[in-house]
C-alpha cells in the first residue's frame, strides 16, 4: 500500500483549515497551504505552525500529495492550473461530496494519481477540526490513490466506504436529503402550525420534541422500524383529510412522501392491504 509522505492543501477556507488541523493532530505531514486568498492560507499556516506557499508552483513542488479543499466550482479549474508545472507521480485528492475525481481530467496522461475523500459531516468553521474525529469517510478514486487515502484513514482512526465513482452525485444526493431536505419537512410543518393559529416560536416549541423522538427513533431502530401515523396503520380517511387542506407544492410534497411511505409500511405490515389508502393518494 502507497503511503502519503506530505501533503499541500490548496483552499485554506473552513474545510481545508479545519481538516488540516485534523490531520496534523493525527501525524500526518501536511506541509503548508496556499489560497488565492494569501491573508487566508497565512492565517492557517501561521496558527499550525506550517508553512505558508506564496505560489502553487512552490506547493506541488515539495509535497507527494495534494489536497484541494476550494469551492467545488474551482476544483477544475485549479486543476488545470496545476497541470502546467511538474507533477508526474503526484496524488492528487479533493473534498467535494458530490464531485468525483474525474474531475482531473486527463489525470492518467499527466501521470498522476487522484482520489476525493468526503467527510460526512458539517464544517461550520475554520476551527471545527474537532468535528471530523470518528466521523466516516466516502472515499473513490484510482487503485494507487485509494491506496493512499486508505492509508490516510488507518493514521486518522476513521471508518470509510469506497463507492465507485459514478454513484458519487447519487451518495451526495442522499446524504443531502438526509440532512438539508429535513429542514425543508420542518420549515413546512411549522409553516402549517402557523396556519393554525401559533406563533412561530410556540409552532417550533410544539414540534421539536416529535422531531427528535423520531429521528432518535430511526436512528436506533432504522426507518421501517420506526414508522408510526396514519400511513402505517392504513388510515385513508385521515390522509384524505389531510390532503383537502393542503394545496399546490405542499399538497403534493405530502402525498408523494405518503406514497414513499406505504412502501416503507408494506416492508413492515405485508399481510395488510392499503388498497384505499392507495387509491386516496394516487388522486
Amino acid at each position: 500500500m502507497r503511503h502519503v509522505s506530505k501533503i499541500g492543501i490548496i483552499g485554506a477556507g473552513k474545510v481545508g483549515t479545519s481538516l488540516g488541523a485534523y490531520l496534523l493532530g493525527k501525524g500526518v505531514a501536511v506541509t503548508g497551504y496556499y489560497d488565492v486568498v494569501e491573508a487566508q492560507a497565512l492565517s492557517a499556516a501561521e496558527r499550525m505552525g506550517l508553512r505558508h506557499y506564496g505560489t502553487l508552483q512552490e506547493l506541488l513542488a515539495v509535497n507527494e500529495a495534494i489536497l484541494i479543499t476550494v469551492p467545488d466550482d474551482f476544483i477544475g479549474q485549479v486543476w488545470e492550473s496545476c497541470r502546467h508545472f511538474p507533477i508526474e507521480g503526484k496524488c492528487f485528492f479533493h473534498c467535494s461530496g458530490v464531485l468525483g475525481s474525474d474531475v482531473f481530467k486527463g489525470y492518467a496522461e499527466a501521470g498522476v494519481h487522484v482520489g476525493s475523500m468526503h467527510p460526512v459531516c458539517a464544517v461550520n468553521s475554520r476551527n471545527s477540526e474537532a468535528v471530523f474525529s470518528g466521523k466516516f469517510f466516502v472515499l473513490e478514486g484510482d487503485q494507487t490513490g485509494l491506496e493512499m487515502m486508505k492509508s490516510l484513514m488507518t493514521t486518522m482512526g476513521n471508518e470509510f466506504k469506497v463507492i465507485p465513482t459514478g454513484q458519487k452525485i447519487k451518495y451526495h444526493a442522499a446524504a443531502a436529503a438526509s440532512s438539508n431536505l429535513f429542514c425543508a419537512l420542518a420549515d413546512m410543518a411549522e409553516s402549517w402550525m402557523r396556519d393554525c393559529g401559533f406563533d412561530a416560536q410556540s409552532a417550533h416549541e410544539l414540534l421539536t420534541p416529535l422531531m427528535l423522538g423520531n429521528m432518535t427513533n430511526v436512528a436506533e431502530q432504522g426507518a421501517v422500524a420506526a414508522l408510526t401515523g396514519p400511513v402505517e396503520r392504513g388510515d385513508a380517511g385521515t390522509v384524505a383529510k389531510h390532503l383537502s387542506v393542503l394545496e399546490g407544492n405542499d399538497r403534493e410534497i405530502y402525498r408523494l412522501l405518503s406514497l414513499r411511505l406505504v412502501a416503507i409500511t408494506q416492508q413492515k405490515h405485508p399481510d395488510k392491504d392499503f388498497t384505499n389508502l392507495l387509491n386516496v393518494l394516487m388522486k
